[in-house]
């Protein structure tokens, strides 16, 4: 029997190397407005997880389904109600929500994917997403207070001149890190974050010993944007004595674009976790 996982396209993994480690991705979906350009967005319907489930356990064995966080989307309650269904015909669907998102998502779903059997994919998916973090800028907060994701307060602040609030998303929703004057500084401060994270400590001065981590790394329309961040991020961890096992690069999901912008971006800190399988 061969475990299977699935999970959205708001993990960001590239389409490439989830096929690669036999990762099924159902696509959030988009809406478009008057204008006819995306302007909401809506979870997988029970249809579409049900038929992921059922290309997964056409290998042989249980499904793990790993989703974008209940507290952004109802996606997770939608993967519940698919699992219910094939449940009644004796298929076995576990579905999880981690609290997380993006490449916290897609970093725990590879974790998962190299597991043998589900008690281990389940260790493995939790112990990436409990350690991971997700921390971001967008160029507008509007369209986040429009879907209802972000708070009044926090929104308004990033309607000040200049001012550029760093957020996190966790199993929370998303919330305010803190507040950076400047697009190039809070660039910055992203990378700065990131170090601090991976336990490097502070980017400057002497630093305690950083534990092995993989990074993930999104950008909205721009690819320059990514590799530029990318490159800035390695340099800063190599500084830092940080053991970088990998970085994946990859654009947010068209859905996610919808509620950052095209000017997101974020990294993700997640720990690496040995292969089981060397």
């Amino acid at each position: 029997m061969s475990l299977a996982v699935v999970t959205d396209s708001a993990a960001c993994l590239p389409p490439e190397l989830a096929r690669r480690h036999g990762i099924e991705v159902v696509p959030l979906h988009t809406v478009p407005g008057a204008d006819g350009t995306p302007a909401s967005t809506s979870r997988p319907s029970v249809e579409e997880l049900r038929r992921a489930y059922e290309t997964g356990l056409a290998r042989g064995g249980p499904v793990l389904a790993l989703h974008l966080t209940a507290a952004l989307s109802g996606t997770v309650d939608n993967a519940r109600l698919a699992a219910a269904q094939l449940a009644e015909g004796g298929s076995q669907v576990t579905v999880l929500d981690l609290g997380v998102s993006a490449g916290a998502l897609g970093l725990a779903a590879l974790a998962a994917s190299q597991a043998e059997d589900l008690r281990r994919a389940l260790a493995r998916a939790r112990e990436s997403a409990s350690r991971s973090h997700l921390t971001f800028l967008v160029d507008d907060l509007a369209p986040l207070r429009r879907g209802g994701r972000l708070d009044r307060t926090t929104a308004m602040m990033g309607g000040a001149l200049g001012i550029r609030p760093l957020l996190r998303a966790d199993e929370r929703g998303i919330s305010l890190v803190e507040v950076v004057r400047g697009r190039a500084r809070a660039r910055r401060r992203l990378v700065e974050i990131a170090v601090e994270q991976a336990g490097g400590g502070r980017t400057r001065g002497p630093r305690p010993p950083a534990m092995p981590v993989r990074l993930a790394v999104h950008y909205g329309d721009d690819p320059a944007d990514g590799r530029e961040l990318e490159n800035d991020l390695a340099q800063a961890m190599a500084e830092a004595g940080t053991q970088v096992e990998a970085i994946l690069r990859s654009p947010v999901d068209e859905a996610t674009r919808v509620h950052l912008g095209t000017g997101a971006l974020g990294v993700v800190v997640a720990p690496a976790l040995a292969d089981p399988r060397r």
